[in-house]
């Protein structure tokens, strides 16, 4: 464990208003400041509660989604509000949302980048925790598994394959994770599925809303109606959404992490091991 760099918070507040894709329902986010140690704090407008902060101890990796909370309070898909904080460095901050599926804009964290970067961040006084990775940790099977290697940056490798008789074409995306590369070739990668997939989804009365420009739907000619905006998009996306993902261990991290075919349920099982060894190496020091 060491401490880089300050906390950050917001200079002021900001708002973004879109539909969720599960439910169709309208959320406006509003970010506010918040002071050191706040961490990101998810709250129902109007609630009277302390709000849930996103951290491993109340998140759940699902099969197409990374939720908060629990039967009480829950809020799904937030790995791209976290993508875009962790991206951004932005540390604490008090995110009020007025229902619990987040919005969906254009299926990648980019319209939250504009919005963020457009107030922009201010340091405080306290330093940011930071893990740096001394031991490889790899969760998963052989088909499919995330790890994180030691390394003197942060770094992010998908390498996504689901196989030749797929419409999503095998491809791999590698970069440093700095808040410009975020910005620029990370954040507007968009959410992807087939056409089967769709099909599926809206046969279960979910996204019924949603149309071919709303994300990618994939054909076996390609995408529907749309195009890619990097040839490489569903990797991108995918690093995308580890960075959401590993944003829950609550830390900065110094590693590769390097995600083979892994999902939201692998990636959070990560950043659970990743928080369980900043704990950790915290007790042993407190304790020498």
């Amino acid at each position: 464990m060491t401490q880089l760099r300050y906390q950050t918070t917001l200079k002021g507040p900001c708002t973004l208003t879109g539909r969720g894709y599960w439910s169709g329902a309208v959320n406006t986010l509003t970010f506010l400041p918040a002071p050191a140690g706040t961490g990101v704090r998810f709250y129902l407008q109007d609630a009277n509660d302390e709000g849930i902060e996103a951290v491993c101890e109340n998140s759940q990796g699902m099969s197409l989604r990374t939720c908060l909370g629990g039967s009480k309070c829950r809020f799904e898909m937030i790995e791209h509000v976290m993508a875009a904080l962790s991206g951004l460095q932005i540390d604490n901050v008090q995110v009020f949302c007025t229902a619990s599926e987040m919005p969906a804009m254009d299926g990648s964290s980019f319209p939250l980048t504009v919005a963020l970067l457009s107030v922009g961040k201010v340091p405080l006084r306290t330093k940011r925790e930071t893990l740096v990775v001394t031991q490889s940790i790899r969760v998963g099977t052989d088909e499919q598994w995330i790890a994180i290697e030691p390394a003197s940056h942060y770094e992010v490798e998908y390498r996504l394959d689901y196989g030749p008789d797929s419409a999503i074409k095998k491809c791999t995306f590698n970069s440093l994770v700095t808040e410009q590369k975020f910005a620029t070739e990370i954040s507007a990668a968009r959410t992807f599925v087939t056409r089967a997939e769709a099909e599926l989804l809206q046969t279960r009365g979910l996204a019924k809303h949603v149309t071919y420009r709303d994300l990618l739907v994939f054909s076996s000619d390609g995408p529907i109606d749309n195009q890619l905006r990097f040839p490489d998009e569903c990797a991108r996306h995918k690093a995308l959404d580890v960075l959401g993902d590993l944003a829950v261990a609550g830390i900065d991290l110094v590693g590769k992490v390097i995600a083979n075919r892994s999902g939201h349920q692998l990636n959070a099982e990560l950043a659970r091991r990743l928080r369980e060894t900043y704990i950790a190496t915290v007790r042993k020091q407190s304790a020498a």
